[in-house]
């Protein structure tokens, strides 16, 4: 490659390198950015950024930038960092003019110096905090938005020896900025002293072999994957009836019981000890038998407390206790099915495993399936 062509090579290289630049979004072009923007809209006063630095210096230097007849003041950051920042007086003097006067007017350097006070401190605090607000999402690393991130002000610090006790991290990046007020007016200076950020935490991502036949273990479960897969063993109860032991030790094989008034539209579900937990209509899907469960109101949650609800609570009780009279009698030894020889016989012996079952209407909603707008059913086997 001649020289003049390395030449021209390093013209496009630099050339590239001042625009990729002047799109990268640094902590300072944050700051500098924010602050016209800032300063219009909280004060209506004309603000600009006319030199910027920044430097990582240790926890001892820190005293060297700050000056005690400056006004120094604590910030607050996030899981109790602690940072710093020193406004000079000609900067705090300018805002105090522009809030009182509505003009800024030009520092007079040979004027005795004078204290900074608290009230000082709370003029600055509104422009602080929305200066790092609105800077801190600016920049375009991760680790330059962390700097700023969740920093606010703090107090005012009565000298540097407090101010420097309240500073516990080990490194801290100093940003000073010269800015320029009233379009020329005055200059001042503010200046951050921020804790280098900690990296962080890394999480252990698991590696998993490229394997198809890998099964995820049980703990690696969801609660919700836990929670479905459970199983549950329910009852469908259309009546119930109330018979004597002596009778009900007396029946045989295909004895037919009167069960009464029947409603499919009104079936209980039951727990097996009996408990009822909801309400359905009985039906067939696919020719299986399944059961559609009623949503139950808010209303049936709460207690009934008027006395006209005194006899629909009487009634349920008296439901309840029915059908623990009825599965109670399941317990005894001699109400299963008997042979002459007082042999128990199966299902199968008794004739219940073919028993004709009685014709069920297909439950409601399930003809638009096709149309994808088929709904969930809870399917019970009440055989």
């Amino acid at each position: 490659m001649t020289e003049q062509q390395q030449s021209a090579m390093r013209r496009k290289t630099q050339a590239g390198r001042v625009m990729y630049q002047s799109r990268t979004v640094s902590v300072l072009r944050a700051l500098r950015l924010s602050m016209s923007k800032v300063g219009q809209d909280l004060f209506e006063l004309p603000l600009a950024v006319l030199g910027a630095t920044q430097d990582v210096v240790g926890n001892d230097a820190c005293a060297e930038v700050f000056n005690e007849d400056q006004l120094m003041v604590l910030l607050d950051g996030p899981g109790g960092a602690r940072g710093a920042a020193m406004v000079d007086a000609a900067f705090v003097g300018g805002l105090i003019q522009q809030q009182t006067m509505g003009e800024v007017q030009p520092f007079n350097a040979d004027a005795p110096a004078r204290i900074m006070t608290s009230t000082d401190a709370s003029l600055i605090e509104p422009f602080l905090n929305t200066l790092l607000e609105r800077a801190a999402p600016l920049p375009q690393t991760e680790d330059e938005r962390r700097l700023m991130a969740g920093f606010k002000f703090g107090a005012k610090a009565q000298d540097l020896r407090l101010l420097m006790l309240a500073l516990e991290a080990d490194a801290y990046h100093i940003l000073r900025l010269t800015l320029d007020m009233a379009q020329g007016s005055r200059q001042g200076e503010l200046l951050f002293c921020l804790p280098v950020p900690k990296p962080p935490p890394k999480i252990a991502e698991p590696s998993f072999e490229e394997d198809d036949d890998v099964v995820p273990e049980e703990g690696d479960k969801t609660l919700c994957e836990n929670v479905l897969s459970l199983k549950a063993d329910l009852i469908v109860s259309l009546t119930q009836l109330q018979l004597p032991i002596r009778t009900v030790g007396a029946l045989e094989v295909g004895q037919v019981l009167e069960l009464g008034h029947v409603s499919f539209s009104n079936a209980q579900v039951r727990t097996m000890e009996g408990r009822i937990v909801g309400h359905g209509v009985l039906g067939q899907r696919e020719g299986m038998r399944a059961v559609r469960v009623k949503h139950r109101s808010k209303q049936r949650e709460t207690p009934l407390r008027r006395s006209s609800d005194a006899a629909a609570l009487r009634a349920e009780a008296a439901q309840d206790a029915q059908f623990d009279d009825f599965y109670s009698v399941q317990d005894l030894p001699a109400l299963t099915g008997q042979g002459g020889d007082g042999a128990t016989k199966s299902d199968a012996d008794m004739g219940f495993e073919n028993a004709p079952m009685p014709d069920l209407s297909d439950l409601p909603g399930f003809e638009d399936e096709a149309d994808g707008t088929s709904e969930k059913m809870d399917q019970l086997n009440t055989g």
